[in-house]
């Protein structure tokens, strides 16, 4: 099974590798980094270049090299790719069960997603959740969708399925790339926040200032 993170990690921070290393010891497996290049007209662009956050995914994956490795089947395509065409393209080079993690908020919104209900024939959900998340705010065809798909132990996933969606009890950080960026915009010690080698790259190429 491949297990997909998917974000444009501008940048990386400390809340994607507690969550990745988190999904990475519970299923005793690497978490692959999928870096999104192509972005919907409603999302700003990146502020780091593509070269730029490809650099600080690697460098977190030379340290965790047993936990994370980078997917860059997306890395040049130049328009925005919903994800399930992501997944049909990556089904059709290799078929196996994946595992594509998501937040709570995205899951009880996961209806707004393009061919969302297609999404379940290339993948499995990892919510990384509080606990007791109040699913009960999806809508109510999302919410019949889904009801038969919630898997709450790991014993019970099936890694050999797709269309699943498992809840962790994962506890994330409070923090976003978009808070770091403007941080250190405005000067403010972000180290707490970032790998100490991202860190320093950021500083020595002046990426967010």
């Amino acid at each position: 099974m491949q297990i997909l993170f998917g974000g444009t990690f501008d940048p990386i921070h400390n809340g994607h590798l507690k969550l990745g290393l988190y999904i990475s010891e519970l299923f005793k497996q690497k978490v692959d980094f999928l870096p999104i290049t192509g972005l919907p007209n409603y999302k700003a662009p990146p502020v780091a270049t593509t070269e730029q956050r490809i650099a600080m995914l690697e460098l977190v994956t030379s340290e965790y090299s047993d936990n994370f490795s980078i997917d860059y089947s997306e890395v040049n395509l130049n328009e925005y790719s919903p994800t399930v065409d992501t997944l049909r393209r990556m089904n059709q080079q290799f078929i196996q069960p994946r595992s594509f993690i998501i937040g709570g908020d995205s899951l009880i919104s996961l209806d707004i997603w393009d061919e969302w209900q297609e999404l379940f024939k290339y993948t499995n959900f990892v919510v990384a959740s509080r606990p007791k998340y109040d699913f009960s705010q999806m809508k109510k065809e999302l919410a019949s969708f889904t009801q038969d798909r919630f898997v709450h132990n790991i014993h019970e996933f099936d890694e050999t399925q797709n269309g699943q969606i498992f809840i962790t009890e994962f506890e994330p950080i409070s923090i976003s790339s978009t808070q770091i960026r403007q941080a250190i915009n405005s000067q403010q010690n972000v180290i707490q926040y970032l790998n100490a080698d991202v860190h320093s790259y950021i500083i020595k190429n002046k990426i967010y200032n």
